[in-house]
């Protein structure tokens, strides 16, 4: 039987990380659990990017690593940038410890359907915005190492860049296959006709389509210890902002 988690005290931790330059949005109740959103800014005229968390209930670490961004110093980020930060979308999941939402739905396949809350949050959050990037947290219990997703128009891919730096903190999922796509280390290729044929359901695929140029999911590794799997996030968010800073910063 899986252990339930504490959301008041997941909640109480984040009204404790909030700084003057955080607001802090509750969204919607859903099955009983406030779903919140930090937006963390200095300025109103700077591109906005979008980082998520728990969207998978079972996958912690990405609500730690949304937690940690909130508790790091980024004044310099925050020049250029604002974030605002989705901590937990699947609150019901994370209690649970369940990747499925209380519908038994997965939340992160099933954007085309209007009967799941936690995608109308995602829609009515995200309409009529643009993001400067989306940074989408995750793990997998399966997997022997970190990897990641990338979607982007515009400007270079930066995957190979992200790995380089989480390898200093955390080993990589060298297989030439994941998740039934071609990789190569740790990054996980592009295929855009199979982003097209999935159209509608998954989240990350319709937020670049329709609302950022630039898309991540970060995968980390579930048998590494949380410490190891937040600092892995972290070493790629610091990677993805630095591709969005101005020259010279």
């Amino acid at each position: 039987m899986n252990a339930r988690r504490d959301y008041a005290q997941l909640l109480e931790r984040v009204n404790q990380t909030l700084g003057p330059d955080c607001r802090l949005h509750t969204l919607v109740e859903i099955a009983g659990y406030p779903i919140v959103l930090v937006r963390r800014s200095l300025r109103d005229d700077v591109p906005t990017a979008l980082l998520t968390g728990g969207t998978h209930g079972d996958e912690p670490a990405g609500v730690e690593a949304a937690l940690t961004f909130l508790q790091r110093d980024v004044a310099d980020w925050l020049a250029h940038l604002s974030f605002e930060v989705l901590i937990c979308l699947n609150a019901h999941g994370y209690v649970h410890n369940t990747r499925h939402n209380a519908q038994d739905v997965d939340v992160n396949w099933a954007w085309s359907r209007d009967d799941v809350p936690e995608v109308r949050v995602i829609k009515d959050w995200v309409r009529d915005r643009r993001f400067e990037f989306v940074c989408d947290f995750h793990e997998d219990w399966e997997s022997p190492g970190f990897y990641l997703y990338e979607m982007r128009r515009g400007a270079p891919l930066i995957g190979t860049d992200v790995v380089d730096a989480v390898e200093r903190v955390c080993p990589l999922n060298l297989c030439d296959q994941i998740e039934g796509l071609s990789a190569v280390g740790g990054v996980v290729l592009p295929d855009e006709a199979r982003a097209k044929t999935l159209r509608g359901e998954g989240i990350p695929i319709e937020l670049f389509y329709g609302y950022t140029d630039h898309c991540l999911t970060v995968e980390t590794p579930t048998e590494q210890s949380m410490d190891v799997r937040v600092a892995a996030h972290m070493a790629a968010l610091d990677t993805v902002v630095a591709a969005h800073m101005p020259p010279g910063d």
